[in-house]
């Protein structure tokens, strides 16, 4: 009977067929020294995304299909509910997540409980993408309401012990999209959590396109902002 895994990569999918073999294997180069699992959590693509996967007959490789649209957040609770690894990270499956830091976000874990890639922590690196800056304001507002005092709660790229995001309450954090992110950096804070932020090394999407909608995301964004705002009031009491 083979042993557990030592790491778990959770890759939350939809659509990125031209993206998700090469970030496979990308992985696999960055962490080949780990006894590793990779977790592909498909949310319905319809461009043969789970077929490019089940083409590398790859036994460290599992794809996770969802029955219906599930969205990010619950796409990532699968993932956690079924990895193996002491370590679990979770990234994009677009390559906007650079896997040349897969490394040092598992080094990180040997100190740490939690390990966040932040794009504002050290030096600002968002300037040439405007939308990183409606972030940056973002984030700021975002630890004054709700007393989070992590400096990017929305990239999503982190790795984290299984041990330390199990006692974590998954209903309450692991639906929506990104504001999944803002309530686990809570929630792990809440829990005294030893978190460590290392500043980002931007990817860069090879296809497809990215989020466009940002006026309804911010709106998202905010109410959730504003619920754990509610829930740090209440807590206070």
């Amino acid at each position: 009977m083979s042993s557990p895994p030592g790491v778990s990569v959770i890759l939350p999918s939809y659509n990125e067929r031209e993206n998700i073999v090469l970030l496979i294997d990308a992985i696999h180069r960055e962490i080949k020294d780990r006894d590793h699992e990779i977790l592909v959590v498909d949310d319905g693509s319809y461009d043969g995304t789970c077929a490019a996967v089940a083409s590398l007959a790859d036994g460290r490789v599992k794809v996770l299909l969802n029955s219906a649209r599930l969205g990010l957040g619950r796409s990532i609770r699968r993932g956690l509910e079924e990895a193996k690894g002491e370590m679990v990270v979770i990234m994009d499956s677009d390559f906007d997540h650079n896997p040349e830091m897969l490394r040092s976000l598992v080094h990180g874990l040997g100190s740490f409980d939690c390990v966040l890639v932040s794009r504002f922590f050290r030096p600002p690196v968002f300037w040439r993408r405007p939308r990183y800056v409606l972030s940056w304001a973002f984030n700021i507002l975002l630890r004054r309401m709700t007393g989070i005092r992590i400096t990017d709660s929305l990239y999503g790229f982190f790795a984290v012990k299984r041990s330390v995001i199990q006692k974590c309450p998954y209903s309450r954090i692991f639906w929506g999209h990104g504001d999944y992110g803002m309530r686990l950096c809570y929630y792990l804070q809440e829990n005294n959590s030893r978190i460590l932020e290392l500043p980002a090394v931007l990817g860069k999407r090879r296809c497809g396109k990215g989020n466009r909608h940002l006026l309804r995301t911010f709106c998202r964004y905010l109410a959730a902002a504003v619920d754990l705002t509610w829930l740090r009031l209440k807590n206070d009491v």
